[in-house]
């Protein structure tokens, strides 16, 4: 792709030798001048977030100051490939091209695509949002490169590969090694790692794993099977050893709640080597879904206290709390305003927790996709309310999911799925206005309205026309607040 290879060139030409002395030295302040520099060659919104970036590695943000110490025990392959596919390509190439296309086709693009491209999975763990399905679907080698190729061309380097188990997946490490210049994170269980895969990891460095655990022996076993809990720890070996980055992907639900508020527990993150944590509150999704998992509103307020205390406090290369962190992506990520999720049986949900679909990769193109009506109908819509501690519209906003499904007539992914928009719809409704208060006070008594200004239509290419043409730099003042 000419424009795209003209533009790594030039960024790369101007960033190489900076690059190379952050692999070397993983210094702070090489880290600040090689993201000033990126900063000084992107576009908005890319342009403002690297400049904050770089601006935050300059005085010393203890965040910033843990991505530096996180380089440093890093494999140099496993850093060159960060700054290389995640940093340049992404967010500052990638961006540029995404706008060129976003005009070029009339439509905002995401930032990123997850793909769940097997279903198969090791583990039955208690409420898994997937289904047990075997091996019955999957994606073929052709598909997964077909997928990822077109995501290439509209700019989009960035993947979420989930599943099932991604390591059952046989077309994994020719995936990782074909595409070289995209960056990958896979969520995984931990407990297929061995020397051999630990090693080829370190070798392409173009993948971090986020490893699913609830907490320690006991609530992980009760939740995923006696023995995962052991088998986690010698995956942390194993990657700690070849100088591999690797998070926690934590679901919270009822039965773990006081451990993700212990510190005992993010204090045994840290000492494990976990580069960063997402935390995923339990949703009531999947093949007979259930709400006996799900937190409760005032739970889910008390954790807000101690991941946002996490995020900002430079433990972690990045903490994030799905959906408490709402106000900072601007609401819901779904149906390509940031992200989208293809299944395992080839169909385009708008996340990996709205499991109905429309529109199957085998039938359209990724480009088709993003412009249909179901993806543009959400594109207009988020954020779905004004106060963005309330993103979500299974939980958060329920009318607007159950609304979307019924007008466009969306097929639900798994057997049980339908149940979220009728029989659990009267629960989800308590839930959603028991979590109101919290969300508004959060929102309107901790000054997070005034930081976080909410922007209805930016992801749909006409209202963003109207309100930011020849003016990036409004679209990022108004996005950041």
């Amino acid at each position: 792709m000419k424009i795209l290879d003209s533009m790594k060139n030039m960024m790369m030409k101007q960033a190489s030798k900076l690059v190379t002395n952050v692999v070397r030295n993983s210094d702070v302040e090489d880290l600040a001048r090689l993201l000033r520099t990126l900063s000084n060659l992107a576009k908005e919104p890319t342009k403002s977030g690297l400049r904050k970036l770089a601006e935050g590695a300059e005085n010393h943000d203890p965040m910033l100051v843990n991505w530096s110490n996180l380089f440093k025990r890093s494999n140099p392959k496993v850093v060159e490939k960060i700054i290389n596919n995640l940093i340049i390509n992404e967010f500052a190439v990638g961006e540029k091209v995404r706008q060129e296309k976003m005009h070029e086709h009339k439509v905002v693009l995401p930032k990123l695509a997850v793909i769940s491209p097997t279903y198969a999975c090791n583990l039955n763990c208690v409420g898994c949002y997937a289904g047990l399905y075997g091996h019955k679907y999957q994606l073929s080698k052709e598909e997964l490169f077909s997928i990822i190729r077109q995501f290439n061309e509209l700019g989009i380097y960035f993947f979420v590969i989930t599943g099932g188990e991604p390591f059952i997946y046989p077309h994994l490490f020719e995936m990782l090694e074909e595409f070289n210049d995209s960056y990958f994170m896979v969520y995984t269980n931990g407990t297929l790692m061995t020397e051999e895969k630990a090693k080829k990891l370190a070798e392409l460095g173009n993948a971090t794993l986020s490893i699913s655990i609830e907490g320690f022996e006991e609530m992980t076993d009760w939740r995923r099977g006696k023995g995962v809990f052991k088998k986690i720890m010698h995956a942390y070996e194993l990657l700690t050893k070849y100088g591999v980055i690797y998070g926690a992907s934590v679901t919270a639900t009822r039965k773990n709640h006081n451990l993700i508020m212990s510190e005992d527990f993010w204090n045994f993150l840290k000492d494990h080597n976990v580069a960063y944590v997402w935390i995923y509150q339990f949703m009531p999704v999947g093949m007979d879904p259930t709400m006996d998992l799900v937190p409760t509103p005032e739970q889910r307020f008390e954790r807000f206290k101690i991941t946002e205390k996490m995020r900002l406090g430079g433990d972690f290369a990045f903490v994030a709390d799905f959906w408490n962190h709402g106000f900072l992506t601007h609401g819901c990520l779904a149906a390509g305003s940031k992200y989208l999720h293809i299944n395992a049986k080839g169909y385009a949900e708008p996340c990996v927790f709205q499991q109905f679909a429309v529109d199957n990769i085998r039938e359209k193109t990724i480009l088709e996709i993003l412009k249909s009506p179901f993806f543009e109908a959400y594109k207009k819509t988020i954020p779905y309310s004004n106060n963005l501690f309330r993103p979500c519209p299974i939980i958060d906003n329920p009318k607007v999911f159950r609304a979307m499904v019924k007008k466009f007539n969306a097929i639900p992914q798994h057997p049980g799925s339908e149940k979220v928009i009728t029989e659990l719809a009267p629960e989800i409704d308590k839930l959603a206005e028991g979590w109101k208060p919290y969300a508004d006070k959060l929102w309107y008594e901790k000054g997070y309205a005034e930081k976080y200004p909410s922007k209805r239509g930016i992801y749909n290419y006409e209202t963003r026309m109207r309100r930011y043409a020849n003016n990036e730099e409004k679209l990022a003042l108004d996005k950041k607040g």
